[in-house]
């Protein structure tokens, strides 16, 4: 039962995945700590500016996929609220119906 949840999910720890290995291969590697960090600056600066545009793309996507998600679900929650309301007014006119009985 997965659908593009479950792609999305496994890009997403295969992206932190990488992210956490080049962090850690930078900060073990034997270099001056002022070295490292201005290669990991200079890294996280170069990889914001060539994903920025592609990162903002996706953005509008996950945001109108969202929206058409919130909407279905919505819909759902209001179809499972006219069930329950018509079963509850079904319920209770039963039980308005024997106790009438029952007084004659």
């Amino acid at each position: 039962m997965c659908d593009r949840h479950c792609a999305g999910s496994g890009i997403a720890a295969f992206l932190l995945g990488a992210v956490v290995g080049v962090a850690a291969g930078l900060l073990l590697a034997p270099a001056k700590g002022e070295t490292t960090r201005r290669r990991l600056k200079r890294w996280a600066n170069d990889t914001y500016e060539d994903n920025k545009e592609y990162l903002v793309e996706h953005a509008k996507d996950f945001k109108n996929k969202a929206k058409e998600q919130l909407e279905d679900m919505r819909e759902k929650f209001n179809e499972g609220k006219e069930k329950a309301v018509k079963e509850f007014n079904k319920r209770k006119d039963e039980i308005v119906a024997k106790f009438k009985k029952e007084e004659e």
